[in-house]
């Protein structure tokens, strides 16, 4: 019995260990990840266990092939833990272009997955204006049963988002509103104007601002 119970605790150590080590490197993968160190993804700041809205990006839409954080643009421009500063701000890295090494000042580091850890506005207002109009691929794509479209926008203009199948018929006006410059995220859950569920398919976005257009093609899939 004693026999059983030391191989029980063996082998819970043993994957403890491993799950620790196997997160742990991932901290040196985004901007100044050692700040946070493993709560950057993870509820817990000791490694492992449920992952926060950071971690849950990362897993879903940011990791490679052989499981390294991917970097770039793209994640730096999301919010995930939607406290209104994106992961780049947060990171001391707004624009997404940190490649390894020290960046930023270390000590405004806020979390990108807490709500409740967020910069001083005051202190990076300028850095979190665009200073063009952007549409970011959606993510995650290709998605079930639903997406996020990322867009960005340098100054207050009238914004129309819609997405339209592959025949260009209207199949859901996701925003026709006035908004500030900024950068915004609009979900659709796959449910057309009536509140049905879309076939799968490819489907188009579409985003007007003042004189910009720009489209995107994502897929869903069933």
């Amino acid at each position: 019995m004693k026999k059983y119970i030391y191989w029980l605790v063996f082998l819970s150590v043993s994957v403890t260990t491993s799950l620790l080590v196997s997160q742990s490197f991932r901290v040196s993968q985004i901007p100044n990840g050692g700040v946070n160190s493993c709560a950057n993804c993870h509820v817990s700041s000791f490694g492992g266990g449920p992952r926060n809205s950071f971690g849950q990006i990362v897993e879903q839409s940011f990791l490679n092939s052989q499981g390294n954080v991917m970097w770039g643009p793209q994640l730096a421009n999301l919010d995930s833990d939607g406290d209104g500063f994106s992961n780049g701000v947060e990171l001391q890295n707004p624009t997404g272009n940190w490649s390894g090494g020290p960046v930023g000042d270390p000590s405004k580091v806020t979390n990108p997955g807490d709500p409740f850890s967020k910069p001083n506005p005051t202190s990076i207002a300028k850095e979190i204006i665009p200073g063009q109009y952007k549409v970011l691929n959606n993510y995650p794509n290709p998605f079930n049963p639903s997406t996020t479209i990322v867009f960005e926008i340098p100054k207050s203009e009238h914004v129309s988002l819609q997405i339209f199948n592959i025949n260009g018929e209207l199949i859901k006006t996701l925003s026709q509103e006035n908004l500030e410059a900024g950068r915004y995220e609009k979900n659709w859950n796959g449910k057309d104007e009536y509140g049905n569920q879309v076939v799968s398919g490819v489907y188009i976005y579409r985003l007007k601002a003042g004189n910009f257009e720009k489209s995107n093609r994502m897929i869903l899939l069933k």
